[in-house]
């Protein structure tokens, strides 16, 4: 039987917050004069969106969240159920990105995971557009990268393009005991997604890592697949939420678009969006070397 976790104090002694480590200090302020908007690309996946009003947030520590979104062998693999082409490439910089991640770049790591079942993909959006894949359990749903040792690791299982949606379970049944665990899991944070015995809920997980409640003091870095469906959702949730969001261009790929197309779009243009910025993983680590 699951148990969920609930409250401040639970939350937080999970996050690693009643261990006494000392937050990162305060980022610069960020302009974003509006209503610029600048987006380029170079050969080593490098482009910027910045626009909005100026905002001056020296005086917020900033938590910083790496967001490792469906790098999973289903999409990764060349032998995936949904393999997206050129995302094998990706596997071998992520790995190296993510060894050099352990070294204190992060307070908090998501993992997040396409997860579906047969009992009842045929109902789903997914569907209508896709194959079944990253069925829970198999060699398709596990991870292609190695995660190992990063900081504060959570895993969230969704069964939707987004991550920020609600579980709404479908009236199915599922016979097996950890499967059905895993599935009434689904949209909230867990510690193992294998055997997924305790969850948080997920805003409530967000909020109590976030200082004083405020969720603009997050830094988010993401990363994975595909750049113009579950990842796109992610930044959106990440900016509804106030905070900024820091894609690393040459370790996600797309099944239509990539990056600077998903961003150059008229939705993002007329939203008001500030903050936004896909660098690649390099000039990430050579921007955390000088901030040292």
């Amino acid at each position: 039987m699951r148990q969920r976790r609930q409250g401040w104090n639970a939350i937080a002694d999970s996050a690693g917050l009643s261990s006494g480590r000392a937050p990162h200090p305060p980022s610069p302020p960020t302009a974003c004069p509006g209503p610029v908007i600048k987006v380029r690309l170079t050969a080593d996946w490098h482009a910027e969106i910045v626009y909005g009003t100026t905002e001056d947030r020296s005086h917020v520590r900033t938590i910083r969240i790496l967001d490792i979104g469906d790098m999973q062998n289903g999409f990764l693999q060349q032998d995936g159920s949904l393999s997206i082409r050129g995302s094998h490439s990706i596997i071998p910089p992520a790995n190296a990105f993510l060894q050099s991640a352990r070294d204190g770049f992060f307070d908090h790591t998501f993992v997040v995971m396409d997860t579906h079942f047969a009992d009842e993909y045929a109902r789903s959006e997914e569907s209508r557009q896709f194959p079944i894949h990253c069925e829970y359990g198999t060699r398709d749903w596990e991870l292609a990268v190695d995660v190992t040792g990063l900081p504060n690791i959570r895993y969230l299982m969704k069964n939707r393009f987004s991550m920020w949606e609600k579980n709404e379970t479908s009236g199915i049944r599922i016979g097996d005991p950890r499967r059905r665990t895993a599935y009434e899991n689904l949209f909230c944070f867990v510690s193992d997604p294998s055997h997924p015995q305790e969850s948080t809920d997920r805003d409530e997980y967000i909020s109590a890592i976030s200082p004083g409640l405020d969720t603009s003091a997050l830094d988010i870095t993401l990363m994975g697949v595909a750049a113009d469906y579950c990842n796109r959702y992610a930044m959106e949730g990440w900016l509804a939420r106030g905070a900024r969001v820091t894609i690393l261009g040459d370790l996600t790929r797309g099944i239509n678009k990539e990056w600077p197309e998903v961003l150059a779009e008229e939705q993002y243009r007329s939203h008001g969006l500030c903050r936004v910025r896909v660098i690649s993983s390099q000039e990430f680590l050579q921007e955390r070397l000088n901030s040292q």
